[in-house]
Protein backbone atom coordinates (compact mmCIF):
# COMPACT_ATOMS: atom_id res chain seq x y z
CA UNK A 1 0.00 0.00 0.00
CA UNK A 2 1.78 3.10 -1.22
CA UNK A 3 0.29 5.54 1.33
CA UNK A 4 0.78 3.36 4.39
CA UNK A 5 3.79 3.93 6.62
CA UNK A 6 5.04 1.82 9.48
CA UNK A 7 4.25 2.99 12.99
CA UNK A 8 5.73 1.90 16.30
CA UNK A 9 5.94 -1.51 17.87
CA UNK A 10 2.42 -1.91 19.20
CA UNK A 11 -1.25 -1.54 18.50
CA UNK A 12 -1.21 1.29 21.03
CA UNK A 13 -2.77 1.72 24.43
CA UNK A 14 -6.31 0.53 25.01
CA UNK A 15 -7.27 3.36 27.40
CA UNK A 16 -10.93 2.35 27.63
CA UNK A 17 -10.22 -1.37 27.85
CA UNK A 18 -12.72 -2.27 25.14
CA UNK A 19 -10.43 -3.03 22.19
CA UNK A 20 -12.11 -0.42 20.00
CA UNK A 21 -10.00 2.74 20.10
CA UNK A 22 -6.29 2.97 20.89
CA UNK A 23 -3.88 5.77 21.81
CA UNK A 24 -0.33 6.03 20.49
CA UNK A 25 1.00 6.85 23.98
CA UNK A 26 -0.06 8.23 27.37
CA UNK A 27 0.50 11.88 26.54
CA UNK A 28 -2.22 14.52 26.28
CA UNK A 29 -1.32 14.87 22.59
CA UNK A 30 -1.58 11.17 21.78
CA UNK A 31 -2.90 10.11 18.39
CA UNK A 32 -6.06 8.01 18.66
CA UNK A 33 -7.26 5.44 16.19
CA UNK A 34 -9.05 2.16 15.67
CA UNK A 35 -7.81 -0.75 13.55
CA UNK A 36 -9.03 -2.92 10.73
CA UNK A 37 -8.99 -5.81 13.22
CA UNK A 38 -11.31 -3.95 15.62
CA UNK A 39 -13.73 -3.21 12.78
CA UNK A 40 -13.60 -6.84 11.69
CA UNK A 41 -14.08 -8.22 15.21
CA UNK A 42 -16.89 -5.93 16.32
CA UNK A 43 -18.75 -5.58 13.02
CA UNK A 44 -18.49 -9.35 12.39
CA UNK A 45 -16.98 -8.88 8.95
CA UNK A 46 -13.93 -10.74 7.69
CA UNK A 47 -10.55 -9.02 7.78
CA UNK A 48 -10.09 -9.75 4.08
CA UNK A 49 -13.18 -7.71 3.20
CA UNK A 50 -12.10 -4.78 5.40
CA UNK A 51 -8.58 -4.82 3.97
CA UNK A 52 -9.94 -4.85 0.43
CA UNK A 53 -11.88 -1.66 1.18
CA UNK A 54 -8.79 -0.02 2.67
CA UNK A 55 -6.70 -1.04 -0.34
CA UNK A 56 -9.34 0.19 -2.76
CA UNK A 57 -9.51 3.65 -1.17
CA UNK A 58 -5.85 3.86 -0.20
CA UNK A 59 -5.35 7.30 -1.78
CA UNK A 60 -8.19 8.77 0.30
CA UNK A 61 -7.02 7.42 3.67
CA UNK A 62 -4.34 8.25 6.21
CA UNK A 63 -4.07 4.63 7.28
CA UNK A 64 -0.86 3.38 8.88
CA UNK A 65 0.24 -0.23 9.00
CA UNK A 66 1.15 -1.51 12.46
CA UNK A 67 4.56 -3.15 12.88
CA UNK A 68 4.63 -6.94 12.37
CA UNK A 69 5.72 -7.23 16.02
CA UNK A 70 2.09 -6.96 17.07
CA UNK A 71 0.41 -8.66 14.15
CA UNK A 72 -1.86 -11.61 14.78
CA UNK A 73 -0.11 -14.84 15.59
CA UNK A 74 0.08 -17.46 12.88
CA UNK A 75 -2.50 -20.18 13.33
CA UNK A 76 -1.76 -23.25 15.45
CA UNK A 77 -0.29 -25.09 12.44
CA UNK A 78 2.10 -22.18 11.83
CA UNK A 79 1.13 -21.82 8.19
CA UNK A 80 0.01 -18.85 6.15
CA UNK A 81 0.80 -15.17 6.61
CA UNK A 82 -0.12 -13.07 9.65
CA UNK A 83 -2.83 -10.47 9.18
CA UNK A 84 -1.87 -6.88 8.43
CA UNK A 85 -3.01 -4.68 11.30
CA UNK A 86 -3.84 -1.19 10.05
CA UNK A 87 -4.51 1.91 12.14
CA UNK A 88 -7.38 4.19 11.07
CA UNK A 89 -8.04 7.62 12.53
CA UNK A 90 -11.61 8.68 13.27
CA UNK A 91 -12.22 10.15 9.81
CA UNK A 92 -10.82 7.07 8.08
CA UNK A 93 -12.81 4.69 10.27
CA UNK A 94 -16.10 6.54 9.68
CA UNK A 95 -15.45 6.48 5.94
CA UNK A 96 -14.72 2.74 5.86
CA UNK A 97 -17.72 1.91 8.05
CA UNK A 98 -20.00 4.01 5.85
CA UNK A 99 -19.20 1.58 3.02
CA UNK A 100 -20.46 -1.42 5.00
CA UNK A 101 -24.01 -2.76 4.99
CA UNK A 102 -25.98 -1.66 8.03
CA UNK A 103 -26.31 -5.03 9.70
CA UNK A 104 -27.26 -5.15 13.38
CA UNK A 105 -23.62 -5.64 14.39
CA UNK A 106 -22.34 -2.83 12.13
CA UNK A 107 -24.88 -0.36 13.55
CA UNK A 108 -23.96 -1.40 17.10
CA UNK A 109 -20.26 -0.96 16.35
CA UNK A 110 -20.79 2.46 14.74
CA UNK A 111 -22.34 3.67 17.97
CA UNK A 112 -19.64 2.10 20.16
CA UNK A 113 -16.86 3.52 17.98
CA UNK A 114 -18.33 7.02 18.06
CA UNK A 115 -18.67 6.93 21.85
CA UNK A 116 -15.11 5.60 22.26
CA UNK A 117 -13.53 8.33 20.10
CA UNK A 118 -15.60 11.03 21.83
CA UNK A 119 -14.71 9.77 25.31
CA UNK A 120 -10.96 9.72 24.70
CA UNK A 121 -10.97 13.09 22.91
CA UNK A 122 -12.82 14.69 25.84
CA UNK A 123 -10.32 13.27 28.32
CA UNK A 124 -7.31 14.45 26.32
CA UNK A 125 -8.81 17.92 25.87
CA UNK A 126 -9.51 18.17 29.60
CA UNK A 127 -5.90 17.26 30.33
CA UNK A 128 -4.63 19.85 27.84
CA UNK A 129 -6.75 22.58 29.45
CA UNK A 130 -5.59 21.75 32.98
CA UNK A 131 -1.98 21.63 31.78
CA UNK A 132 -2.30 25.13 30.29
CA UNK A 133 -3.93 26.38 33.49
CA UNK A 134 -1.02 24.91 35.46
CA UNK A 135 1.69 26.82 33.60
CA UNK A 136 1.37 30.01 35.71
CA UNK A 137 1.86 27.85 38.82
CA UNK A 138 5.04 26.39 37.36
CA UNK A 139 6.28 29.88 36.47
CA UNK A 140 5.47 31.12 39.99
CA UNK A 141 7.45 28.20 41.40
CA UNK A 142 10.48 29.14 39.33
CA UNK A 143 10.21 32.78 40.40
CA UNK A 144 9.80 31.85 44.07
CA UNK A 145 12.90 29.63 43.98
CA UNK A 146 14.87 32.35 42.21
CA UNK A 147 13.89 34.93 44.85
CA UNK A 148 14.62 32.60 47.78
CA UNK A 149 17.98 33.58 49.24
CA UNK A 150 18.40 30.07 50.66
CA UNK A 151 18.13 28.37 47.28
CA UNK A 152 20.90 27.56 44.82
CA UNK A 153 19.28 28.31 41.47
CA UNK A 154 18.75 25.54 38.91
CA UNK A 155 20.22 22.81 41.14
CA UNK A 156 17.61 23.34 43.84
CA UNK A 157 14.87 23.80 41.23
CA UNK A 158 15.67 20.34 39.85
CA UNK A 159 15.70 18.78 43.32
CA UNK A 160 12.46 20.48 44.31
CA UNK A 161 10.80 19.35 41.09
CA UNK A 162 11.78 15.75 41.85
CA UNK A 163 10.51 16.19 45.41
CA UNK A 164 7.18 17.56 44.20
CA UNK A 165 6.48 14.56 41.96
CA UNK A 166 7.66 12.08 44.57
CA UNK A 167 5.41 13.68 47.20
CA UNK A 168 2.40 14.08 44.92
CA UNK A 169 2.47 10.76 43.07
CA UNK A 170 4.60 8.52 45.28
CA UNK A 171 7.12 7.81 42.54
CA UNK A 172 10.38 9.45 41.51
CA UNK A 173 10.61 11.15 38.13
CA UNK A 174 13.02 8.59 36.64
CA UNK A 175 10.69 5.67 37.33
CA UNK A 176 7.69 7.70 36.20
CA UNK A 177 9.36 8.35 32.85
CA UNK A 178 10.27 4.69 32.53
CA UNK A 179 6.77 3.43 33.40
CA UNK A 180 5.02 5.75 30.95
CA UNK A 181 7.65 5.71 28.20
CA UNK A 182 8.12 9.47 28.45
CA UNK A 183 10.88 10.68 26.10
CA UNK A 184 13.76 12.45 27.81
CA UNK A 185 12.99 15.86 26.29
CA UNK A 186 9.22 15.70 26.91
CA UNK A 187 7.58 17.27 29.95
CA UNK A 188 6.17 14.85 32.50
CA UNK A 189 3.14 17.14 32.80
CA UNK A 190 2.05 16.05 29.31
CA UNK A 191 1.56 12.53 30.62
CA UNK A 192 -0.44 13.20 33.78
CA UNK A 193 -4.13 12.51 34.25
CA UNK A 194 -6.34 15.39 35.37
CA UNK A 195 -6.39 14.08 38.96
CA UNK A 196 -2.60 13.70 39.00
CA UNK A 197 -2.10 17.21 37.66
CA UNK A 198 -4.37 18.60 40.41
CA UNK A 199 -2.35 16.81 43.10
CA UNK A 200 0.96 18.01 41.65
CA UNK A 201 -0.35 21.60 41.52
CA UNK A 202 -1.36 21.47 45.20
CA UNK A 203 2.15 20.37 46.18
CA UNK A 204 3.67 23.04 43.92
CA UNK A 205 1.59 25.73 45.63
CA UNK A 206 2.79 24.52 49.03
CA UNK A 207 6.41 24.61 47.84
CA UNK A 208 5.89 28.12 46.42
CA UNK A 209 4.62 29.36 49.80
CA UNK A 210 7.60 27.84 51.61
CA UNK A 211 10.03 29.44 49.14
CA UNK A 212 8.39 32.81 49.73
CA UNK A 213 9.18 32.25 53.42
CA UNK A 214 12.84 31.67 52.42
CA UNK A 215 12.90 28.09 53.65
CA UNK A 216 15.81 25.97 52.47
CA UNK A 217 15.49 22.63 50.66
CA UNK A 218 15.60 20.44 53.79
CA UNK A 219 13.00 22.56 55.56
CA UNK A 220 10.70 22.40 52.53
CA UNK A 221 11.17 18.64 52.25
CA UNK A 222 10.33 18.13 55.92
CA UNK A 223 7.32 20.46 55.77
CA UNK A 224 5.59 18.92 52.77
CA UNK A 225 6.40 15.40 54.00
CA UNK A 226 4.70 16.19 57.31
CA UNK A 227 1.73 17.68 55.46
CA UNK A 228 1.44 14.57 53.30
CA UNK A 229 1.50 12.37 56.41
CA UNK A 230 -1.32 14.37 58.00
CA UNK A 231 -3.44 14.03 54.87
CA UNK A 232 -2.87 10.27 54.88
CA UNK A 233 -3.96 9.85 58.51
Amino acid sequence: MKNINKVDDSLGLDLLGNGIVFASDLSENAKIYTTNKSISDFAHIGMKAINQLIDKYDNELNAKEISPFEMDKLNSHKVGRPNRIIGLNEEDAIFIISLLKNTKQVVKFKRALSKAFTSIKKELLKRQIIHVQSKPITKSLGDAIKDNSNMNGSHDYLNLNKLIYKTALGIDTSNLRRQRNIPKNNSISNYLSTDEQDIVNKVKNAVIALNILNKDYEEIKLSISNQKSKESD
